[in-house]
C-alpha cells in the first residue's frame, strides 16, 4: 500500500509513517517510484525467503534476472537486476508454464510430493506449494528460467546429455518406469502419457499408447499416428516409432536448444490470464488481442489463425489455451512456437470406454479471415490424403476406417461453406 493508505489507515502522521518504514529497513519492499511509491512487508512464513532467478540462453549459459520476495499476505514482488519492482498477487504469470501438471506432474507429484509436505494432486497445490517443488527440483523444467540457488548449482553441474543409441531397448522401458511415476526431467503439460528424453536430433517428448490389445489401446495408437501425420503436414519433424505392441511419439521440444542450450516458453493460457483474461474465445481472438497489446509477435496472429482454422477443419476437439504457445529467448513480443497436440481428438475414446467415428459440425469462427481458411482447408485436404495413404499400407488399425471416412465427409462439408466466404 501507499504511504498515504497507511497514514489513513494507522491514524500516524506522515512523518512517523516514513521513520517507521524507514527503520524497517529491508523489510519493507518498496514497489514502483516517486508519488506512486508503494510498500509491501517481507513474509516469512511460507518455508522460502527470497528466491534468485535465473535464465538459461540458447548457448546454455545462466544470467541472474533478480530476486523474487514473497510478501503479505500472499503475494510476490520480482526486484529486476536494474531495480525495477514488479508486484503480483500470486506467482508471476511466467512461473505458470514451470508448474509440475498434467500427466508428467501427477506423476512427478506420487513421487515427490510426500518428502515435500504437499497434497499428492498437483491440482490442489497453491502458489506457495508449486514453488516449493520448484525449488527442490526446478533445474529442469519447461522453459529457460531456474528458480533458486539449487536449482542453479544443478544446472551447472548437469553433464552433457547422452543421447539414446537403443530406442528399442529405452523407449519401452521409460515408458513403463512413466507409467510407474519415475519420470525425470521437465514438468511438459498435457495429458497423454509421455516422457522426456535426448535423441541424435536433440531434447524430445515422446508420447506413447500402451501395449493392450483392445479397441481402446488400438484408438490411441491411431490417434498418435494421426498426430504426427497432422504435425508433419504443419511441417514439424515427428517420427513415430512401433515397437512391443506400443506407438511411440517423437516430438522435438521448441524449449531447448542443442545439449544445454534453452529457450523461453509461454502457453496461451498464462499470457491470456495475464494480459487478456478471455479464455472461452478461440486462439486467433485472443492472440489478436496480445498482438494489439505489444505482447506477442503481429504474425503470430494470422499464424495462430491457420493453426486454430487446421485443428477445426480435422477435427481437433480440443484446442484449449494450453495448447498453443509462445517462444522468446530474451522479452517481448514473444514468436507463436510450432504446432503440438495437433490430431483429430474428435475420435478420442470417451471416459467410459466408448468410441466415437463421427465429428461434431465444424464452426467456422469470423474470428478467422476466408483467406485463412482457404489456407488451412489446403493443410487439411493433404492430411486426409495422407491419412489415407497410410490407412492404405497398413499403419492404422481396421478400426479407424469409419474415421477416415468421417474425416473426409467433415473436410467436404466444410469446404463448401468456406467457398462461400469472401477472401
Amino acid at each position: 500500500m501507499s504511504s498515504r493508505q497507511i497514514v489513513d489507515q494507522t491514524g500516524f502522521s506522515q512523518p512517523t509513517v516514513s521513520r517507521g518504514l524507514a527503520h524497517l529497513g529491508d523489510e519493507v519492499i518498496r514497489i514502483g517510484s516517486g508519488s506512486s511509491i508503494q510498500y509491501a512487508i517481507r513474509d516469512y512464513s511460507r518455508g522460502f525467503d527470497q528466491v534468485p532467478v535465473y535464465r538459461v540462453s540458447d548457448a546454455g549459459q545462466i544470467r541472474v534476472l533478480g530476486t523474487l520476495v514473497p510478501v503479505r499476505p500472499d503475494g510476490f514482488v520480482m526486484i529486476q537486476i536494474d531495480g525495477v519492482t514488479i508486484y503480483s498477487d500470486g506467482l508471476p504469470w511466467w512461473i505458470f508454464d514451470m508448474r509440475p501438471q498434467g500427466y508428467l506432474g501427477r506423476a512427478y507429484a506420487s513421487t515427490h510430493a510426500a518428502n515435500l509436505g504437499l497434497p499428492s494432486n498437483p491440482d490442489e497445490w497453491t502458489d506457495s506449494h508449486a514453488l516449493r517443488a520448484l525449488l527442490a527440483h526446478g533445474y529442469d523444467v519447461v522453459g529457460n528460467l531456474l528458480l533458486g540457488d539449487l536449482a542453479r548449482e544443478r544446472f551447472l553441474e548437469l553433464p552433457g546429455p547422452t543421447a539414446v543409441a537403443d530406442r528399442a531397448e529405452a523407449y519401452p522401458r521409460l515408458a513403463a518406469s512413466a507409467c510407474a511415476g519415475d519420470v525425470p526431467g521437465s514438468s511438459a503439460g498435457g495429458e497423454q502419457p509421455k516422457f522426456c528424453v535426448y535423441t541424435d536430433r536433440g531434447h524430445a517428448l515422446v508420447k506413447f499408447s500402451s501395449a493392450d490389445d483392445n479397441p481402446v489401446a488400438d484408438r490411441w495408437r491411431d490417434l498418435l499416428l494421426a498426430e504426427h501425420i497432422a504435425l508433419a503436414t504443419l511441417g514439424v519433424d515427428t517420427e513415430v516409432i512401433d515397437m512391443h505392441g506400443q506407438r511411440f511419439l517423437e516430438v522435438p521440444r521448441f524449449d531447448r536448444v542443442g545439449e544445454l542450450g534453452r529457450v523461453g516458453m509461454f502457453s496461451l493460457k498464462a499470457l491470456d490470464a495475464e494480459f487478456v483474461g478471455t479464455a472461452t474465445l478461440p486462439w486467433p481472438a485472443i492472440v489478436s488481442r496480445l498482438a494489439a497489446d505489444g505482447h506477442v509477435h503481429p504474425e503470430a496472429v494470422d499464424g495462430a489463425a491457420l493453426l486454430w482454422a487446421f485443428g477445426v477443419l480435422i477435427g481437433n476437439t480440443d484446442m484449449h489455451t494450453g495448447n498453443l504457445s509462445f517462444v522468446s529467448l530474451h522479452s517481448r513480443p514473444y514468436q507463436l512456437a510450432p504446432a503440438y497436440d495437433m490430431l483429430p481428438m474428435g475420435f478420442a475414446p470417451r471416459s467410459g470406454g466408448a468410441l466415437v467415428d463421427a465429428l461434431p459440425h465444424a464452426n467456422l469462427t469470423a474470428a478467422v479471415s476466408g483467406g485463412i481458411w482457404r489456407q488451412a482447408l489446403q493443410l487439411a485436404t493433404n492430411f486426409l490424403d495422407r491419412v489415407r495413404a497410410a490407412g492404405a499400407a497398413g499403419g492404422f488399425s481396421d478400426r479407424f476406417a469409419p474415421c477416415a471416412d468421417a474425416l473426409g465427409r467433415h473436410i467436404e462439408d466444410a469446404s463448401i461453406r468456406i467457398a462461400r466466404l469472401d477472401i
